[in-house]
């Protein structure tokens, strides 16, 4: 007995309660199988061509929380800087806020891919696209310090536990899997700073965010962001104008005396 086009369309609708992104994935598959079946003789049509899927939802338009320039600065000060554990944690806090990776982006640095008296670093992005980032003096200077006496032994933890050579490349090398330190460490570890820094929600993501945010509020242009961000839209950088058109908003309303939150000073 051979599937009808009547049915896929059901196998749609059996999965009505699901969001219309996750019912399209699974049109996409359906279409893909019976694309290769096709190839292969075993079908003499693509019976999921007329399958009919609903428009997807549009994503949500919350603002995302971004935290202070302060609040970020009391975050950097929370780990340990007399260990090599506190050591590693600062310079994970400081490249993501300084350069706005992302975080498998920065699990992928590898040694030979910075320089911090230069004050950049290249980082392997999305599709396999390599480009260059740039940091402030500060991270650079942890980068250098955490090169020269954390990274060293880490490595020789590594061959401790006699783990392969080819992970000694990486930046962040873990001491307990063959190769970089995994995102599950990371999120942990970002995690527990924001927890103590009173940030809500903080992820490593997020520290990308205020990279951005930060910088637009600052002055800079959407452009010169969309190359350090490694966007290949821009459309996908103007995120960060919405973040600043609330921050707008807060401000007239705390300081224009027509404002809901203005308070009057005396002279």
């Amino acid at each position: 007995m051979q599937a009808t086009p009547q049915d896929l369309q059901g196998f749609l609708q059996s999965r009505s309660h699901l969001s219309d992104q996750t019912t399209g994935v699974a049109a996409w598959h359906l279409r893909g199988l019976y694309s290769w079946l096709q190839r292969e003789g075993h079908a003499l049509a693509n019976l999921a061509l007329s399958m009919e899927t609903q428009s997807r939802s549009p994503r949500s338009t919350r603002v995302r929380y971004i935290p202070t320039p302060h609040e970020i600065h009391t975050l950097l000060q929370l780990p340990d800087q007399t260990s090599v554990r506190g050591i590693q944690d600062r310079l994970m806090l400081e490249m993501l806020y300084a350069t706005g990776v992302r975080a498998m982006e920065l699990l992928s640095m590898e040694t030979r891919g910075v320089w911090p008296r230069e004050r950049r670093a290249s980082v392997q992005g999305k599709g396999g696209k390599e480009r260059l980032v740039v940091m402030n003096d500060n991270a650079a200077k942890w980068l250098q310090l955490y090169l020269r006496s954390v990274h060293p032994m880490l490595i020789r933890r590594r061959r401790f536990e006699r783990l392969p050579a080819k992970g000694d490349k990486y930046l962040f090398p873990s001491i307990k899997t063959e190769g970089a330190m995994t995102y599950s460490v990371l999120r942990r570890r970002v995690k527990k700073y924001a927890i103590e820094a009173g940030i809500p929600l903080l992820t490593a993501h997020g520290l990308r965010h205020a990279f951005a945010t930060h910088l637009y509020q600052g002055g800079a242009d959407l452009r010169s962001i969309q190359l350090l961000l490694g966007h290949e839209h821009l459309s996908t950088t103007t995120i960060y104008t919405h973040t600043l058109t609330q921050h707008l908003k807060d401000l007239v309303e705390r300081h224009h005396p027509r404002g809901s939150k203005y308070r009057q000073t005396s002279a």
